[in-house]
């Protein structure tokens, strides 16, 4: 008889954002195992460095160092891949202090070397991103970041922060929102069959990687999109996802979405069941989220809250049902047969 061993989630609910943080993470501390690690990452969310719900919060970071420093003395660093220096955020925020408080380094991933990961292009072409070398050569990787609606693959939670995060987005100083918008509006008056021809897409790939970094060359239209996810999550995942639900977003997420007053936290070594359990208990189906459905199906961790072992809150306590995206149903195409056959799934 096959015994299937169950992934530890823990949930909890309070009226103080570290404090939830640190539960979670006691709830699990047995199965977080530090030993012989020396390059431990934290991987914050900068997708906005002016609006605070957008962004990791620095208490929730807080409580996470806490924890960490109880139980390991070796080198932390917090690093992001944001549009303009990731230094910015970290002032606006308030993570200067932490240096001293907790022994700590601030980077910016743009500022590291690479390596590259090969994903795809909405024809189905492989193409190549780059990926932060120290998130791939760190030894123990935690994703921190708030609980979010998205405009394109319907949440970002965990896998999302990490995975996006960590590829390059350095822009050009001389390039212009002018400019992006200019050249967005052609290639979008331009026929179906000349956009998906291969010399299109060499120019749009390389516009990609001026004006924006590797994070645009991933925004291949919703199937693709999910297909690369899934692709940069099976590469690289966190170790430990700890996903801060305090104050959600709602609405016209990642950024400009509306607070979702939450007051929870979720953690857990398995970074598909953290996101999976979050996102089904903020009312969304998995099925109709498809990188998470691919990490799913295709085993990288838990996806149904009956393969989980929840500790802390009731889930029932826990049901917040945020309000989705605009673009919610338009989303929910994002299954396509070629990408399936691609994945075998």
């Amino acid at each position: 008889m096959i015994i299937k061993v169950k992934s530890k989630v823990a949930l909890t609910k309070g009226d103080s954002r570290p404090k939830n943080i640190e539960a979670a993470l006691r709830l699990i501390e047995t199965e977080i195992d530090l030993d012989g690690k020396s390059n431990v990452f934290i991987k914050v969310n900068f997708i906005s460095t002016e609006n605070q719900l957008a962004a990791t919060h620095v208490d929730a970071v807080r409580g996470l160092l806490r924890f960490l420093r109880e139980r390991y003395s070796g080198k932390i660093t917090i690093g992001e891949s944001t549009l303009v220096p990731a230094h910015k955020g970290y002032t606006r925020f308030g993570y200067l202090d932490m240096v001293n408080e907790f022994d700590v380094e601030l980077v910016d991933l743009n500022e590291g070397e690479w390596v590259f990961l090969e994903v795809y292009d909405a024809a189905l072409r492989p193409i190549k991103v780059r990926f932060s070398k120290q998130v791939a050569e760190s030894d123990y990787r935690i994703a921190i970041g708030p609980a979010k609606t998205h405009s394109v693959v319907i949440v970002t939670l965990s896998i999302k922060n990490l995975v996006m995060g960590s590829l390059c987005y350095r822009v050009q100083a001389s390039t212009s929102g002018v400019l992006r918008g200019l050249l967005r509006r052609s290639y979008g008056v331009l026929p179906a069959a000349l956009r998906r021809s291969a010399r299109i897409s060499k120019v749009r790939d390389t516009a990609a990687v001026y004006l924006g970094g590797d994070k645009r060359k991933i925004h291949q239209g919703y199937p693709v999109h999910n297909l690369n996810l899934y692709l940069l999550a099976a590469a690289y995942t966190p170790n430990l996802s700890v996903i801060d639900g305090y104050i959600g977003m709602e609405g016209n997420g990642p950024i400009e979405g509306d607070p979702a007053q939450w007051g929870v936290a979720i953690a857990s070594q398995d970074p598909v069941a953290a996101d999976c359990l979050a996102a089904q208990l903020m009312g969304f189906n998995i099925s109709d989220i498809g990188y998470l459905w691919y990490c799913h199906k295709k085993r990288l961790g838990a996806g149904e809250m009956d393969q989980m072992e929840i500790l802390g809150a009731d889930p029932q306590d826990c049901h917040h049902r945020f309000c989705p995206p605009p673009t919610y149903e338009a989303q929910k195409g994002w299954r396509n047969q070629k990408v399936s056959e691609l994945l075998q799934v």
